[in-house]
Protein backbone atom coordinates (compact mmCIF):
# COMPACT_ATOMS: atom_id res chain seq x y z
CA UNK A 1 0.00 0.00 0.00
CA UNK A 2 1.19 3.33 -0.79
CA UNK A 3 0.49 6.35 1.42
CA UNK A 4 -1.64 8.29 -0.98
CA UNK A 5 -3.79 4.84 -0.70
CA UNK A 6 -3.84 5.04 3.46
CA UNK A 7 -5.65 8.58 3.21
CA UNK A 8 -9.07 8.79 3.35
CA UNK A 9 -11.16 10.95 1.07
CA UNK A 10 -12.85 14.38 2.71
CA UNK A 11 -16.10 12.60 3.16
CA UNK A 12 -14.57 10.00 5.12
CA UNK A 13 -12.77 12.65 7.55
CA UNK A 14 -15.95 14.63 7.68
CA UNK A 15 -17.30 11.39 8.67
CA UNK A 16 -15.09 11.29 11.35
CA UNK A 17 -15.73 14.74 12.58
CA UNK A 18 -19.26 14.35 13.11
CA UNK A 19 -18.99 11.31 15.07
CA UNK A 20 -16.59 12.77 17.41
CA UNK A 21 -18.13 14.20 20.94
CA UNK A 22 -19.24 17.90 20.57
CA UNK A 23 -18.64 18.63 24.45
CA UNK A 24 -19.98 21.85 24.42
CA UNK A 25 -23.50 20.49 23.08
CA UNK A 26 -26.20 21.59 25.18
CA UNK A 27 -29.32 20.33 27.14
CA UNK A 28 -32.43 19.51 24.73
CA UNK A 29 -35.58 21.35 25.53
CA UNK A 30 -36.99 17.80 26.47
CA UNK A 31 -34.31 17.65 28.56
CA UNK A 32 -35.07 20.68 30.28
CA UNK A 33 -39.07 20.45 30.18
CA UNK A 34 -38.33 16.84 32.11
CA UNK A 35 -35.95 18.41 34.73
CA UNK A 36 -38.11 20.91 35.64
CA UNK A 37 -40.80 18.28 35.77
CA UNK A 38 -38.78 16.16 38.06
CA UNK A 39 -37.62 19.12 40.37
CA UNK A 40 -41.59 19.90 40.85
CA UNK A 41 -42.21 16.56 41.80
CA UNK A 42 -39.91 15.67 43.90
CA UNK A 43 -40.71 19.28 46.02
CA UNK A 44 -44.22 18.82 45.89
CA UNK A 45 -44.20 14.91 46.46
CA UNK A 46 -41.61 15.43 49.73
CA UNK A 47 -43.95 18.23 50.97
CA UNK A 48 -47.38 16.27 50.58
CA UNK A 49 -45.79 13.15 51.91
CA UNK A 50 -44.68 14.98 55.31
CA UNK A 51 -48.12 16.95 55.48
CA UNK A 52 -49.84 13.61 55.36
CA UNK A 53 -47.82 12.19 58.18
CA UNK A 54 -47.37 8.57 56.82
CA UNK A 55 -46.86 5.71 58.48
CA UNK A 56 -43.15 4.45 58.29
CA UNK A 57 -42.99 2.00 55.85
CA UNK A 58 -44.62 4.37 53.09
CA UNK A 59 -42.14 7.10 54.23
CA UNK A 60 -39.22 4.78 53.67
CA UNK A 61 -41.01 4.17 49.91
CA UNK A 62 -41.39 8.30 49.35
CA UNK A 63 -37.50 8.46 50.40
CA UNK A 64 -36.28 5.94 48.12
CA UNK A 65 -38.60 7.13 45.31
CA UNK A 66 -37.16 10.52 46.23
CA UNK A 67 -33.92 9.11 45.70
CA UNK A 68 -34.53 6.92 43.05
CA UNK A 69 -35.48 10.47 41.25
CA UNK A 70 -32.03 12.05 41.87
CA UNK A 71 -30.20 9.05 41.45
CA UNK A 72 -31.98 8.69 37.56
CA UNK A 73 -30.35 12.25 36.97
CA UNK A 74 -27.18 11.37 37.81
CA UNK A 75 -26.72 8.29 35.66
CA UNK A 76 -28.58 10.17 32.87
CA UNK A 77 -25.14 12.89 32.79
CA UNK A 78 -22.87 10.30 33.58
CA UNK A 79 -23.99 8.35 30.99
CA UNK A 80 -24.64 10.29 27.91
CA UNK A 81 -22.81 10.41 25.47
CA UNK A 82 -20.91 13.31 23.49
CA UNK A 83 -21.25 15.17 26.85
CA UNK A 84 -18.39 17.25 28.97
CA UNK A 85 -17.29 16.04 32.39
CA UNK A 86 -18.82 16.76 35.62
CA UNK A 87 -16.95 20.24 36.63
CA UNK A 88 -15.94 20.20 40.69
CA UNK A 89 -19.08 22.34 41.56
CA UNK A 90 -21.62 20.46 40.06
CA UNK A 91 -20.13 17.26 41.49
CA UNK A 92 -20.80 19.16 45.11
CA UNK A 93 -24.07 19.78 44.10
CA UNK A 94 -25.37 16.66 42.80
CA UNK A 95 -23.79 15.21 46.15
CA UNK A 96 -25.13 17.71 47.93
CA UNK A 97 -28.99 16.72 46.51
CA UNK A 98 -28.48 13.41 47.75
CA UNK A 99 -26.76 13.62 50.99
CA UNK A 100 -29.68 16.76 51.91
CA UNK A 101 -32.27 14.70 51.11
CA UNK A 102 -31.77 13.26 54.34
CA UNK A 103 -33.22 15.76 56.29
CA UNK A 104 -36.67 15.31 55.16
CA UNK A 105 -36.12 11.53 54.85
CA UNK A 106 -35.64 11.85 58.32
CA UNK A 107 -39.10 13.43 58.53
CA UNK A 108 -40.41 11.21 56.92
CA UNK A 109 -39.08 7.86 58.29
CA UNK A 110 -38.73 8.49 61.84
CA UNK A 111 -41.15 11.55 62.12
CA UNK A 112 -38.61 13.74 63.87
CA UNK A 113 -38.46 16.87 62.75
CA UNK A 114 -40.95 20.00 61.92
CA UNK A 115 -44.41 19.78 62.41
CA UNK A 116 -45.65 22.83 60.52
CA UNK A 117 -46.87 23.15 56.95
CA UNK A 118 -43.72 25.91 56.43
CA UNK A 119 -41.13 23.52 58.22
CA UNK A 120 -41.85 20.77 55.60
CA UNK A 121 -41.71 23.58 52.74
CA UNK A 122 -38.58 24.34 53.96
CA UNK A 123 -37.10 21.08 54.73
CA UNK A 124 -38.31 20.42 51.27
CA UNK A 125 -36.92 23.27 49.44
CA UNK A 126 -32.97 22.03 50.82
CA UNK A 127 -32.93 18.70 48.51
CA UNK A 128 -34.53 19.93 45.44
CA UNK A 129 -32.44 23.71 45.66
CA UNK A 130 -29.41 21.46 44.96
CA UNK A 131 -30.86 19.39 42.41
CA UNK A 132 -31.73 22.15 40.82
CA UNK A 133 -29.06 23.99 41.18
CA UNK A 134 -26.84 20.24 39.71
CA UNK A 135 -29.38 20.36 36.79
CA UNK A 136 -28.72 24.17 36.51
CA UNK A 137 -24.93 23.70 36.02
CA UNK A 138 -25.21 21.08 33.99
CA UNK A 139 -27.15 22.26 31.53
CA UNK A 140 -25.22 25.85 31.08
CA UNK A 141 -22.82 25.79 28.32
Amino acid sequence: MTPDELRSGPAEQLAVINASPDLSRSASVRERVVGLATLAVLYVGLVTAMECDLPRVAGLGVYLAALVLLLAWNGHHDDAARRRPHARLEKAARFGGVALLSIPGINLIFGQGPDTFVGHLVTAAIPTVCAAAYLVLRWKR
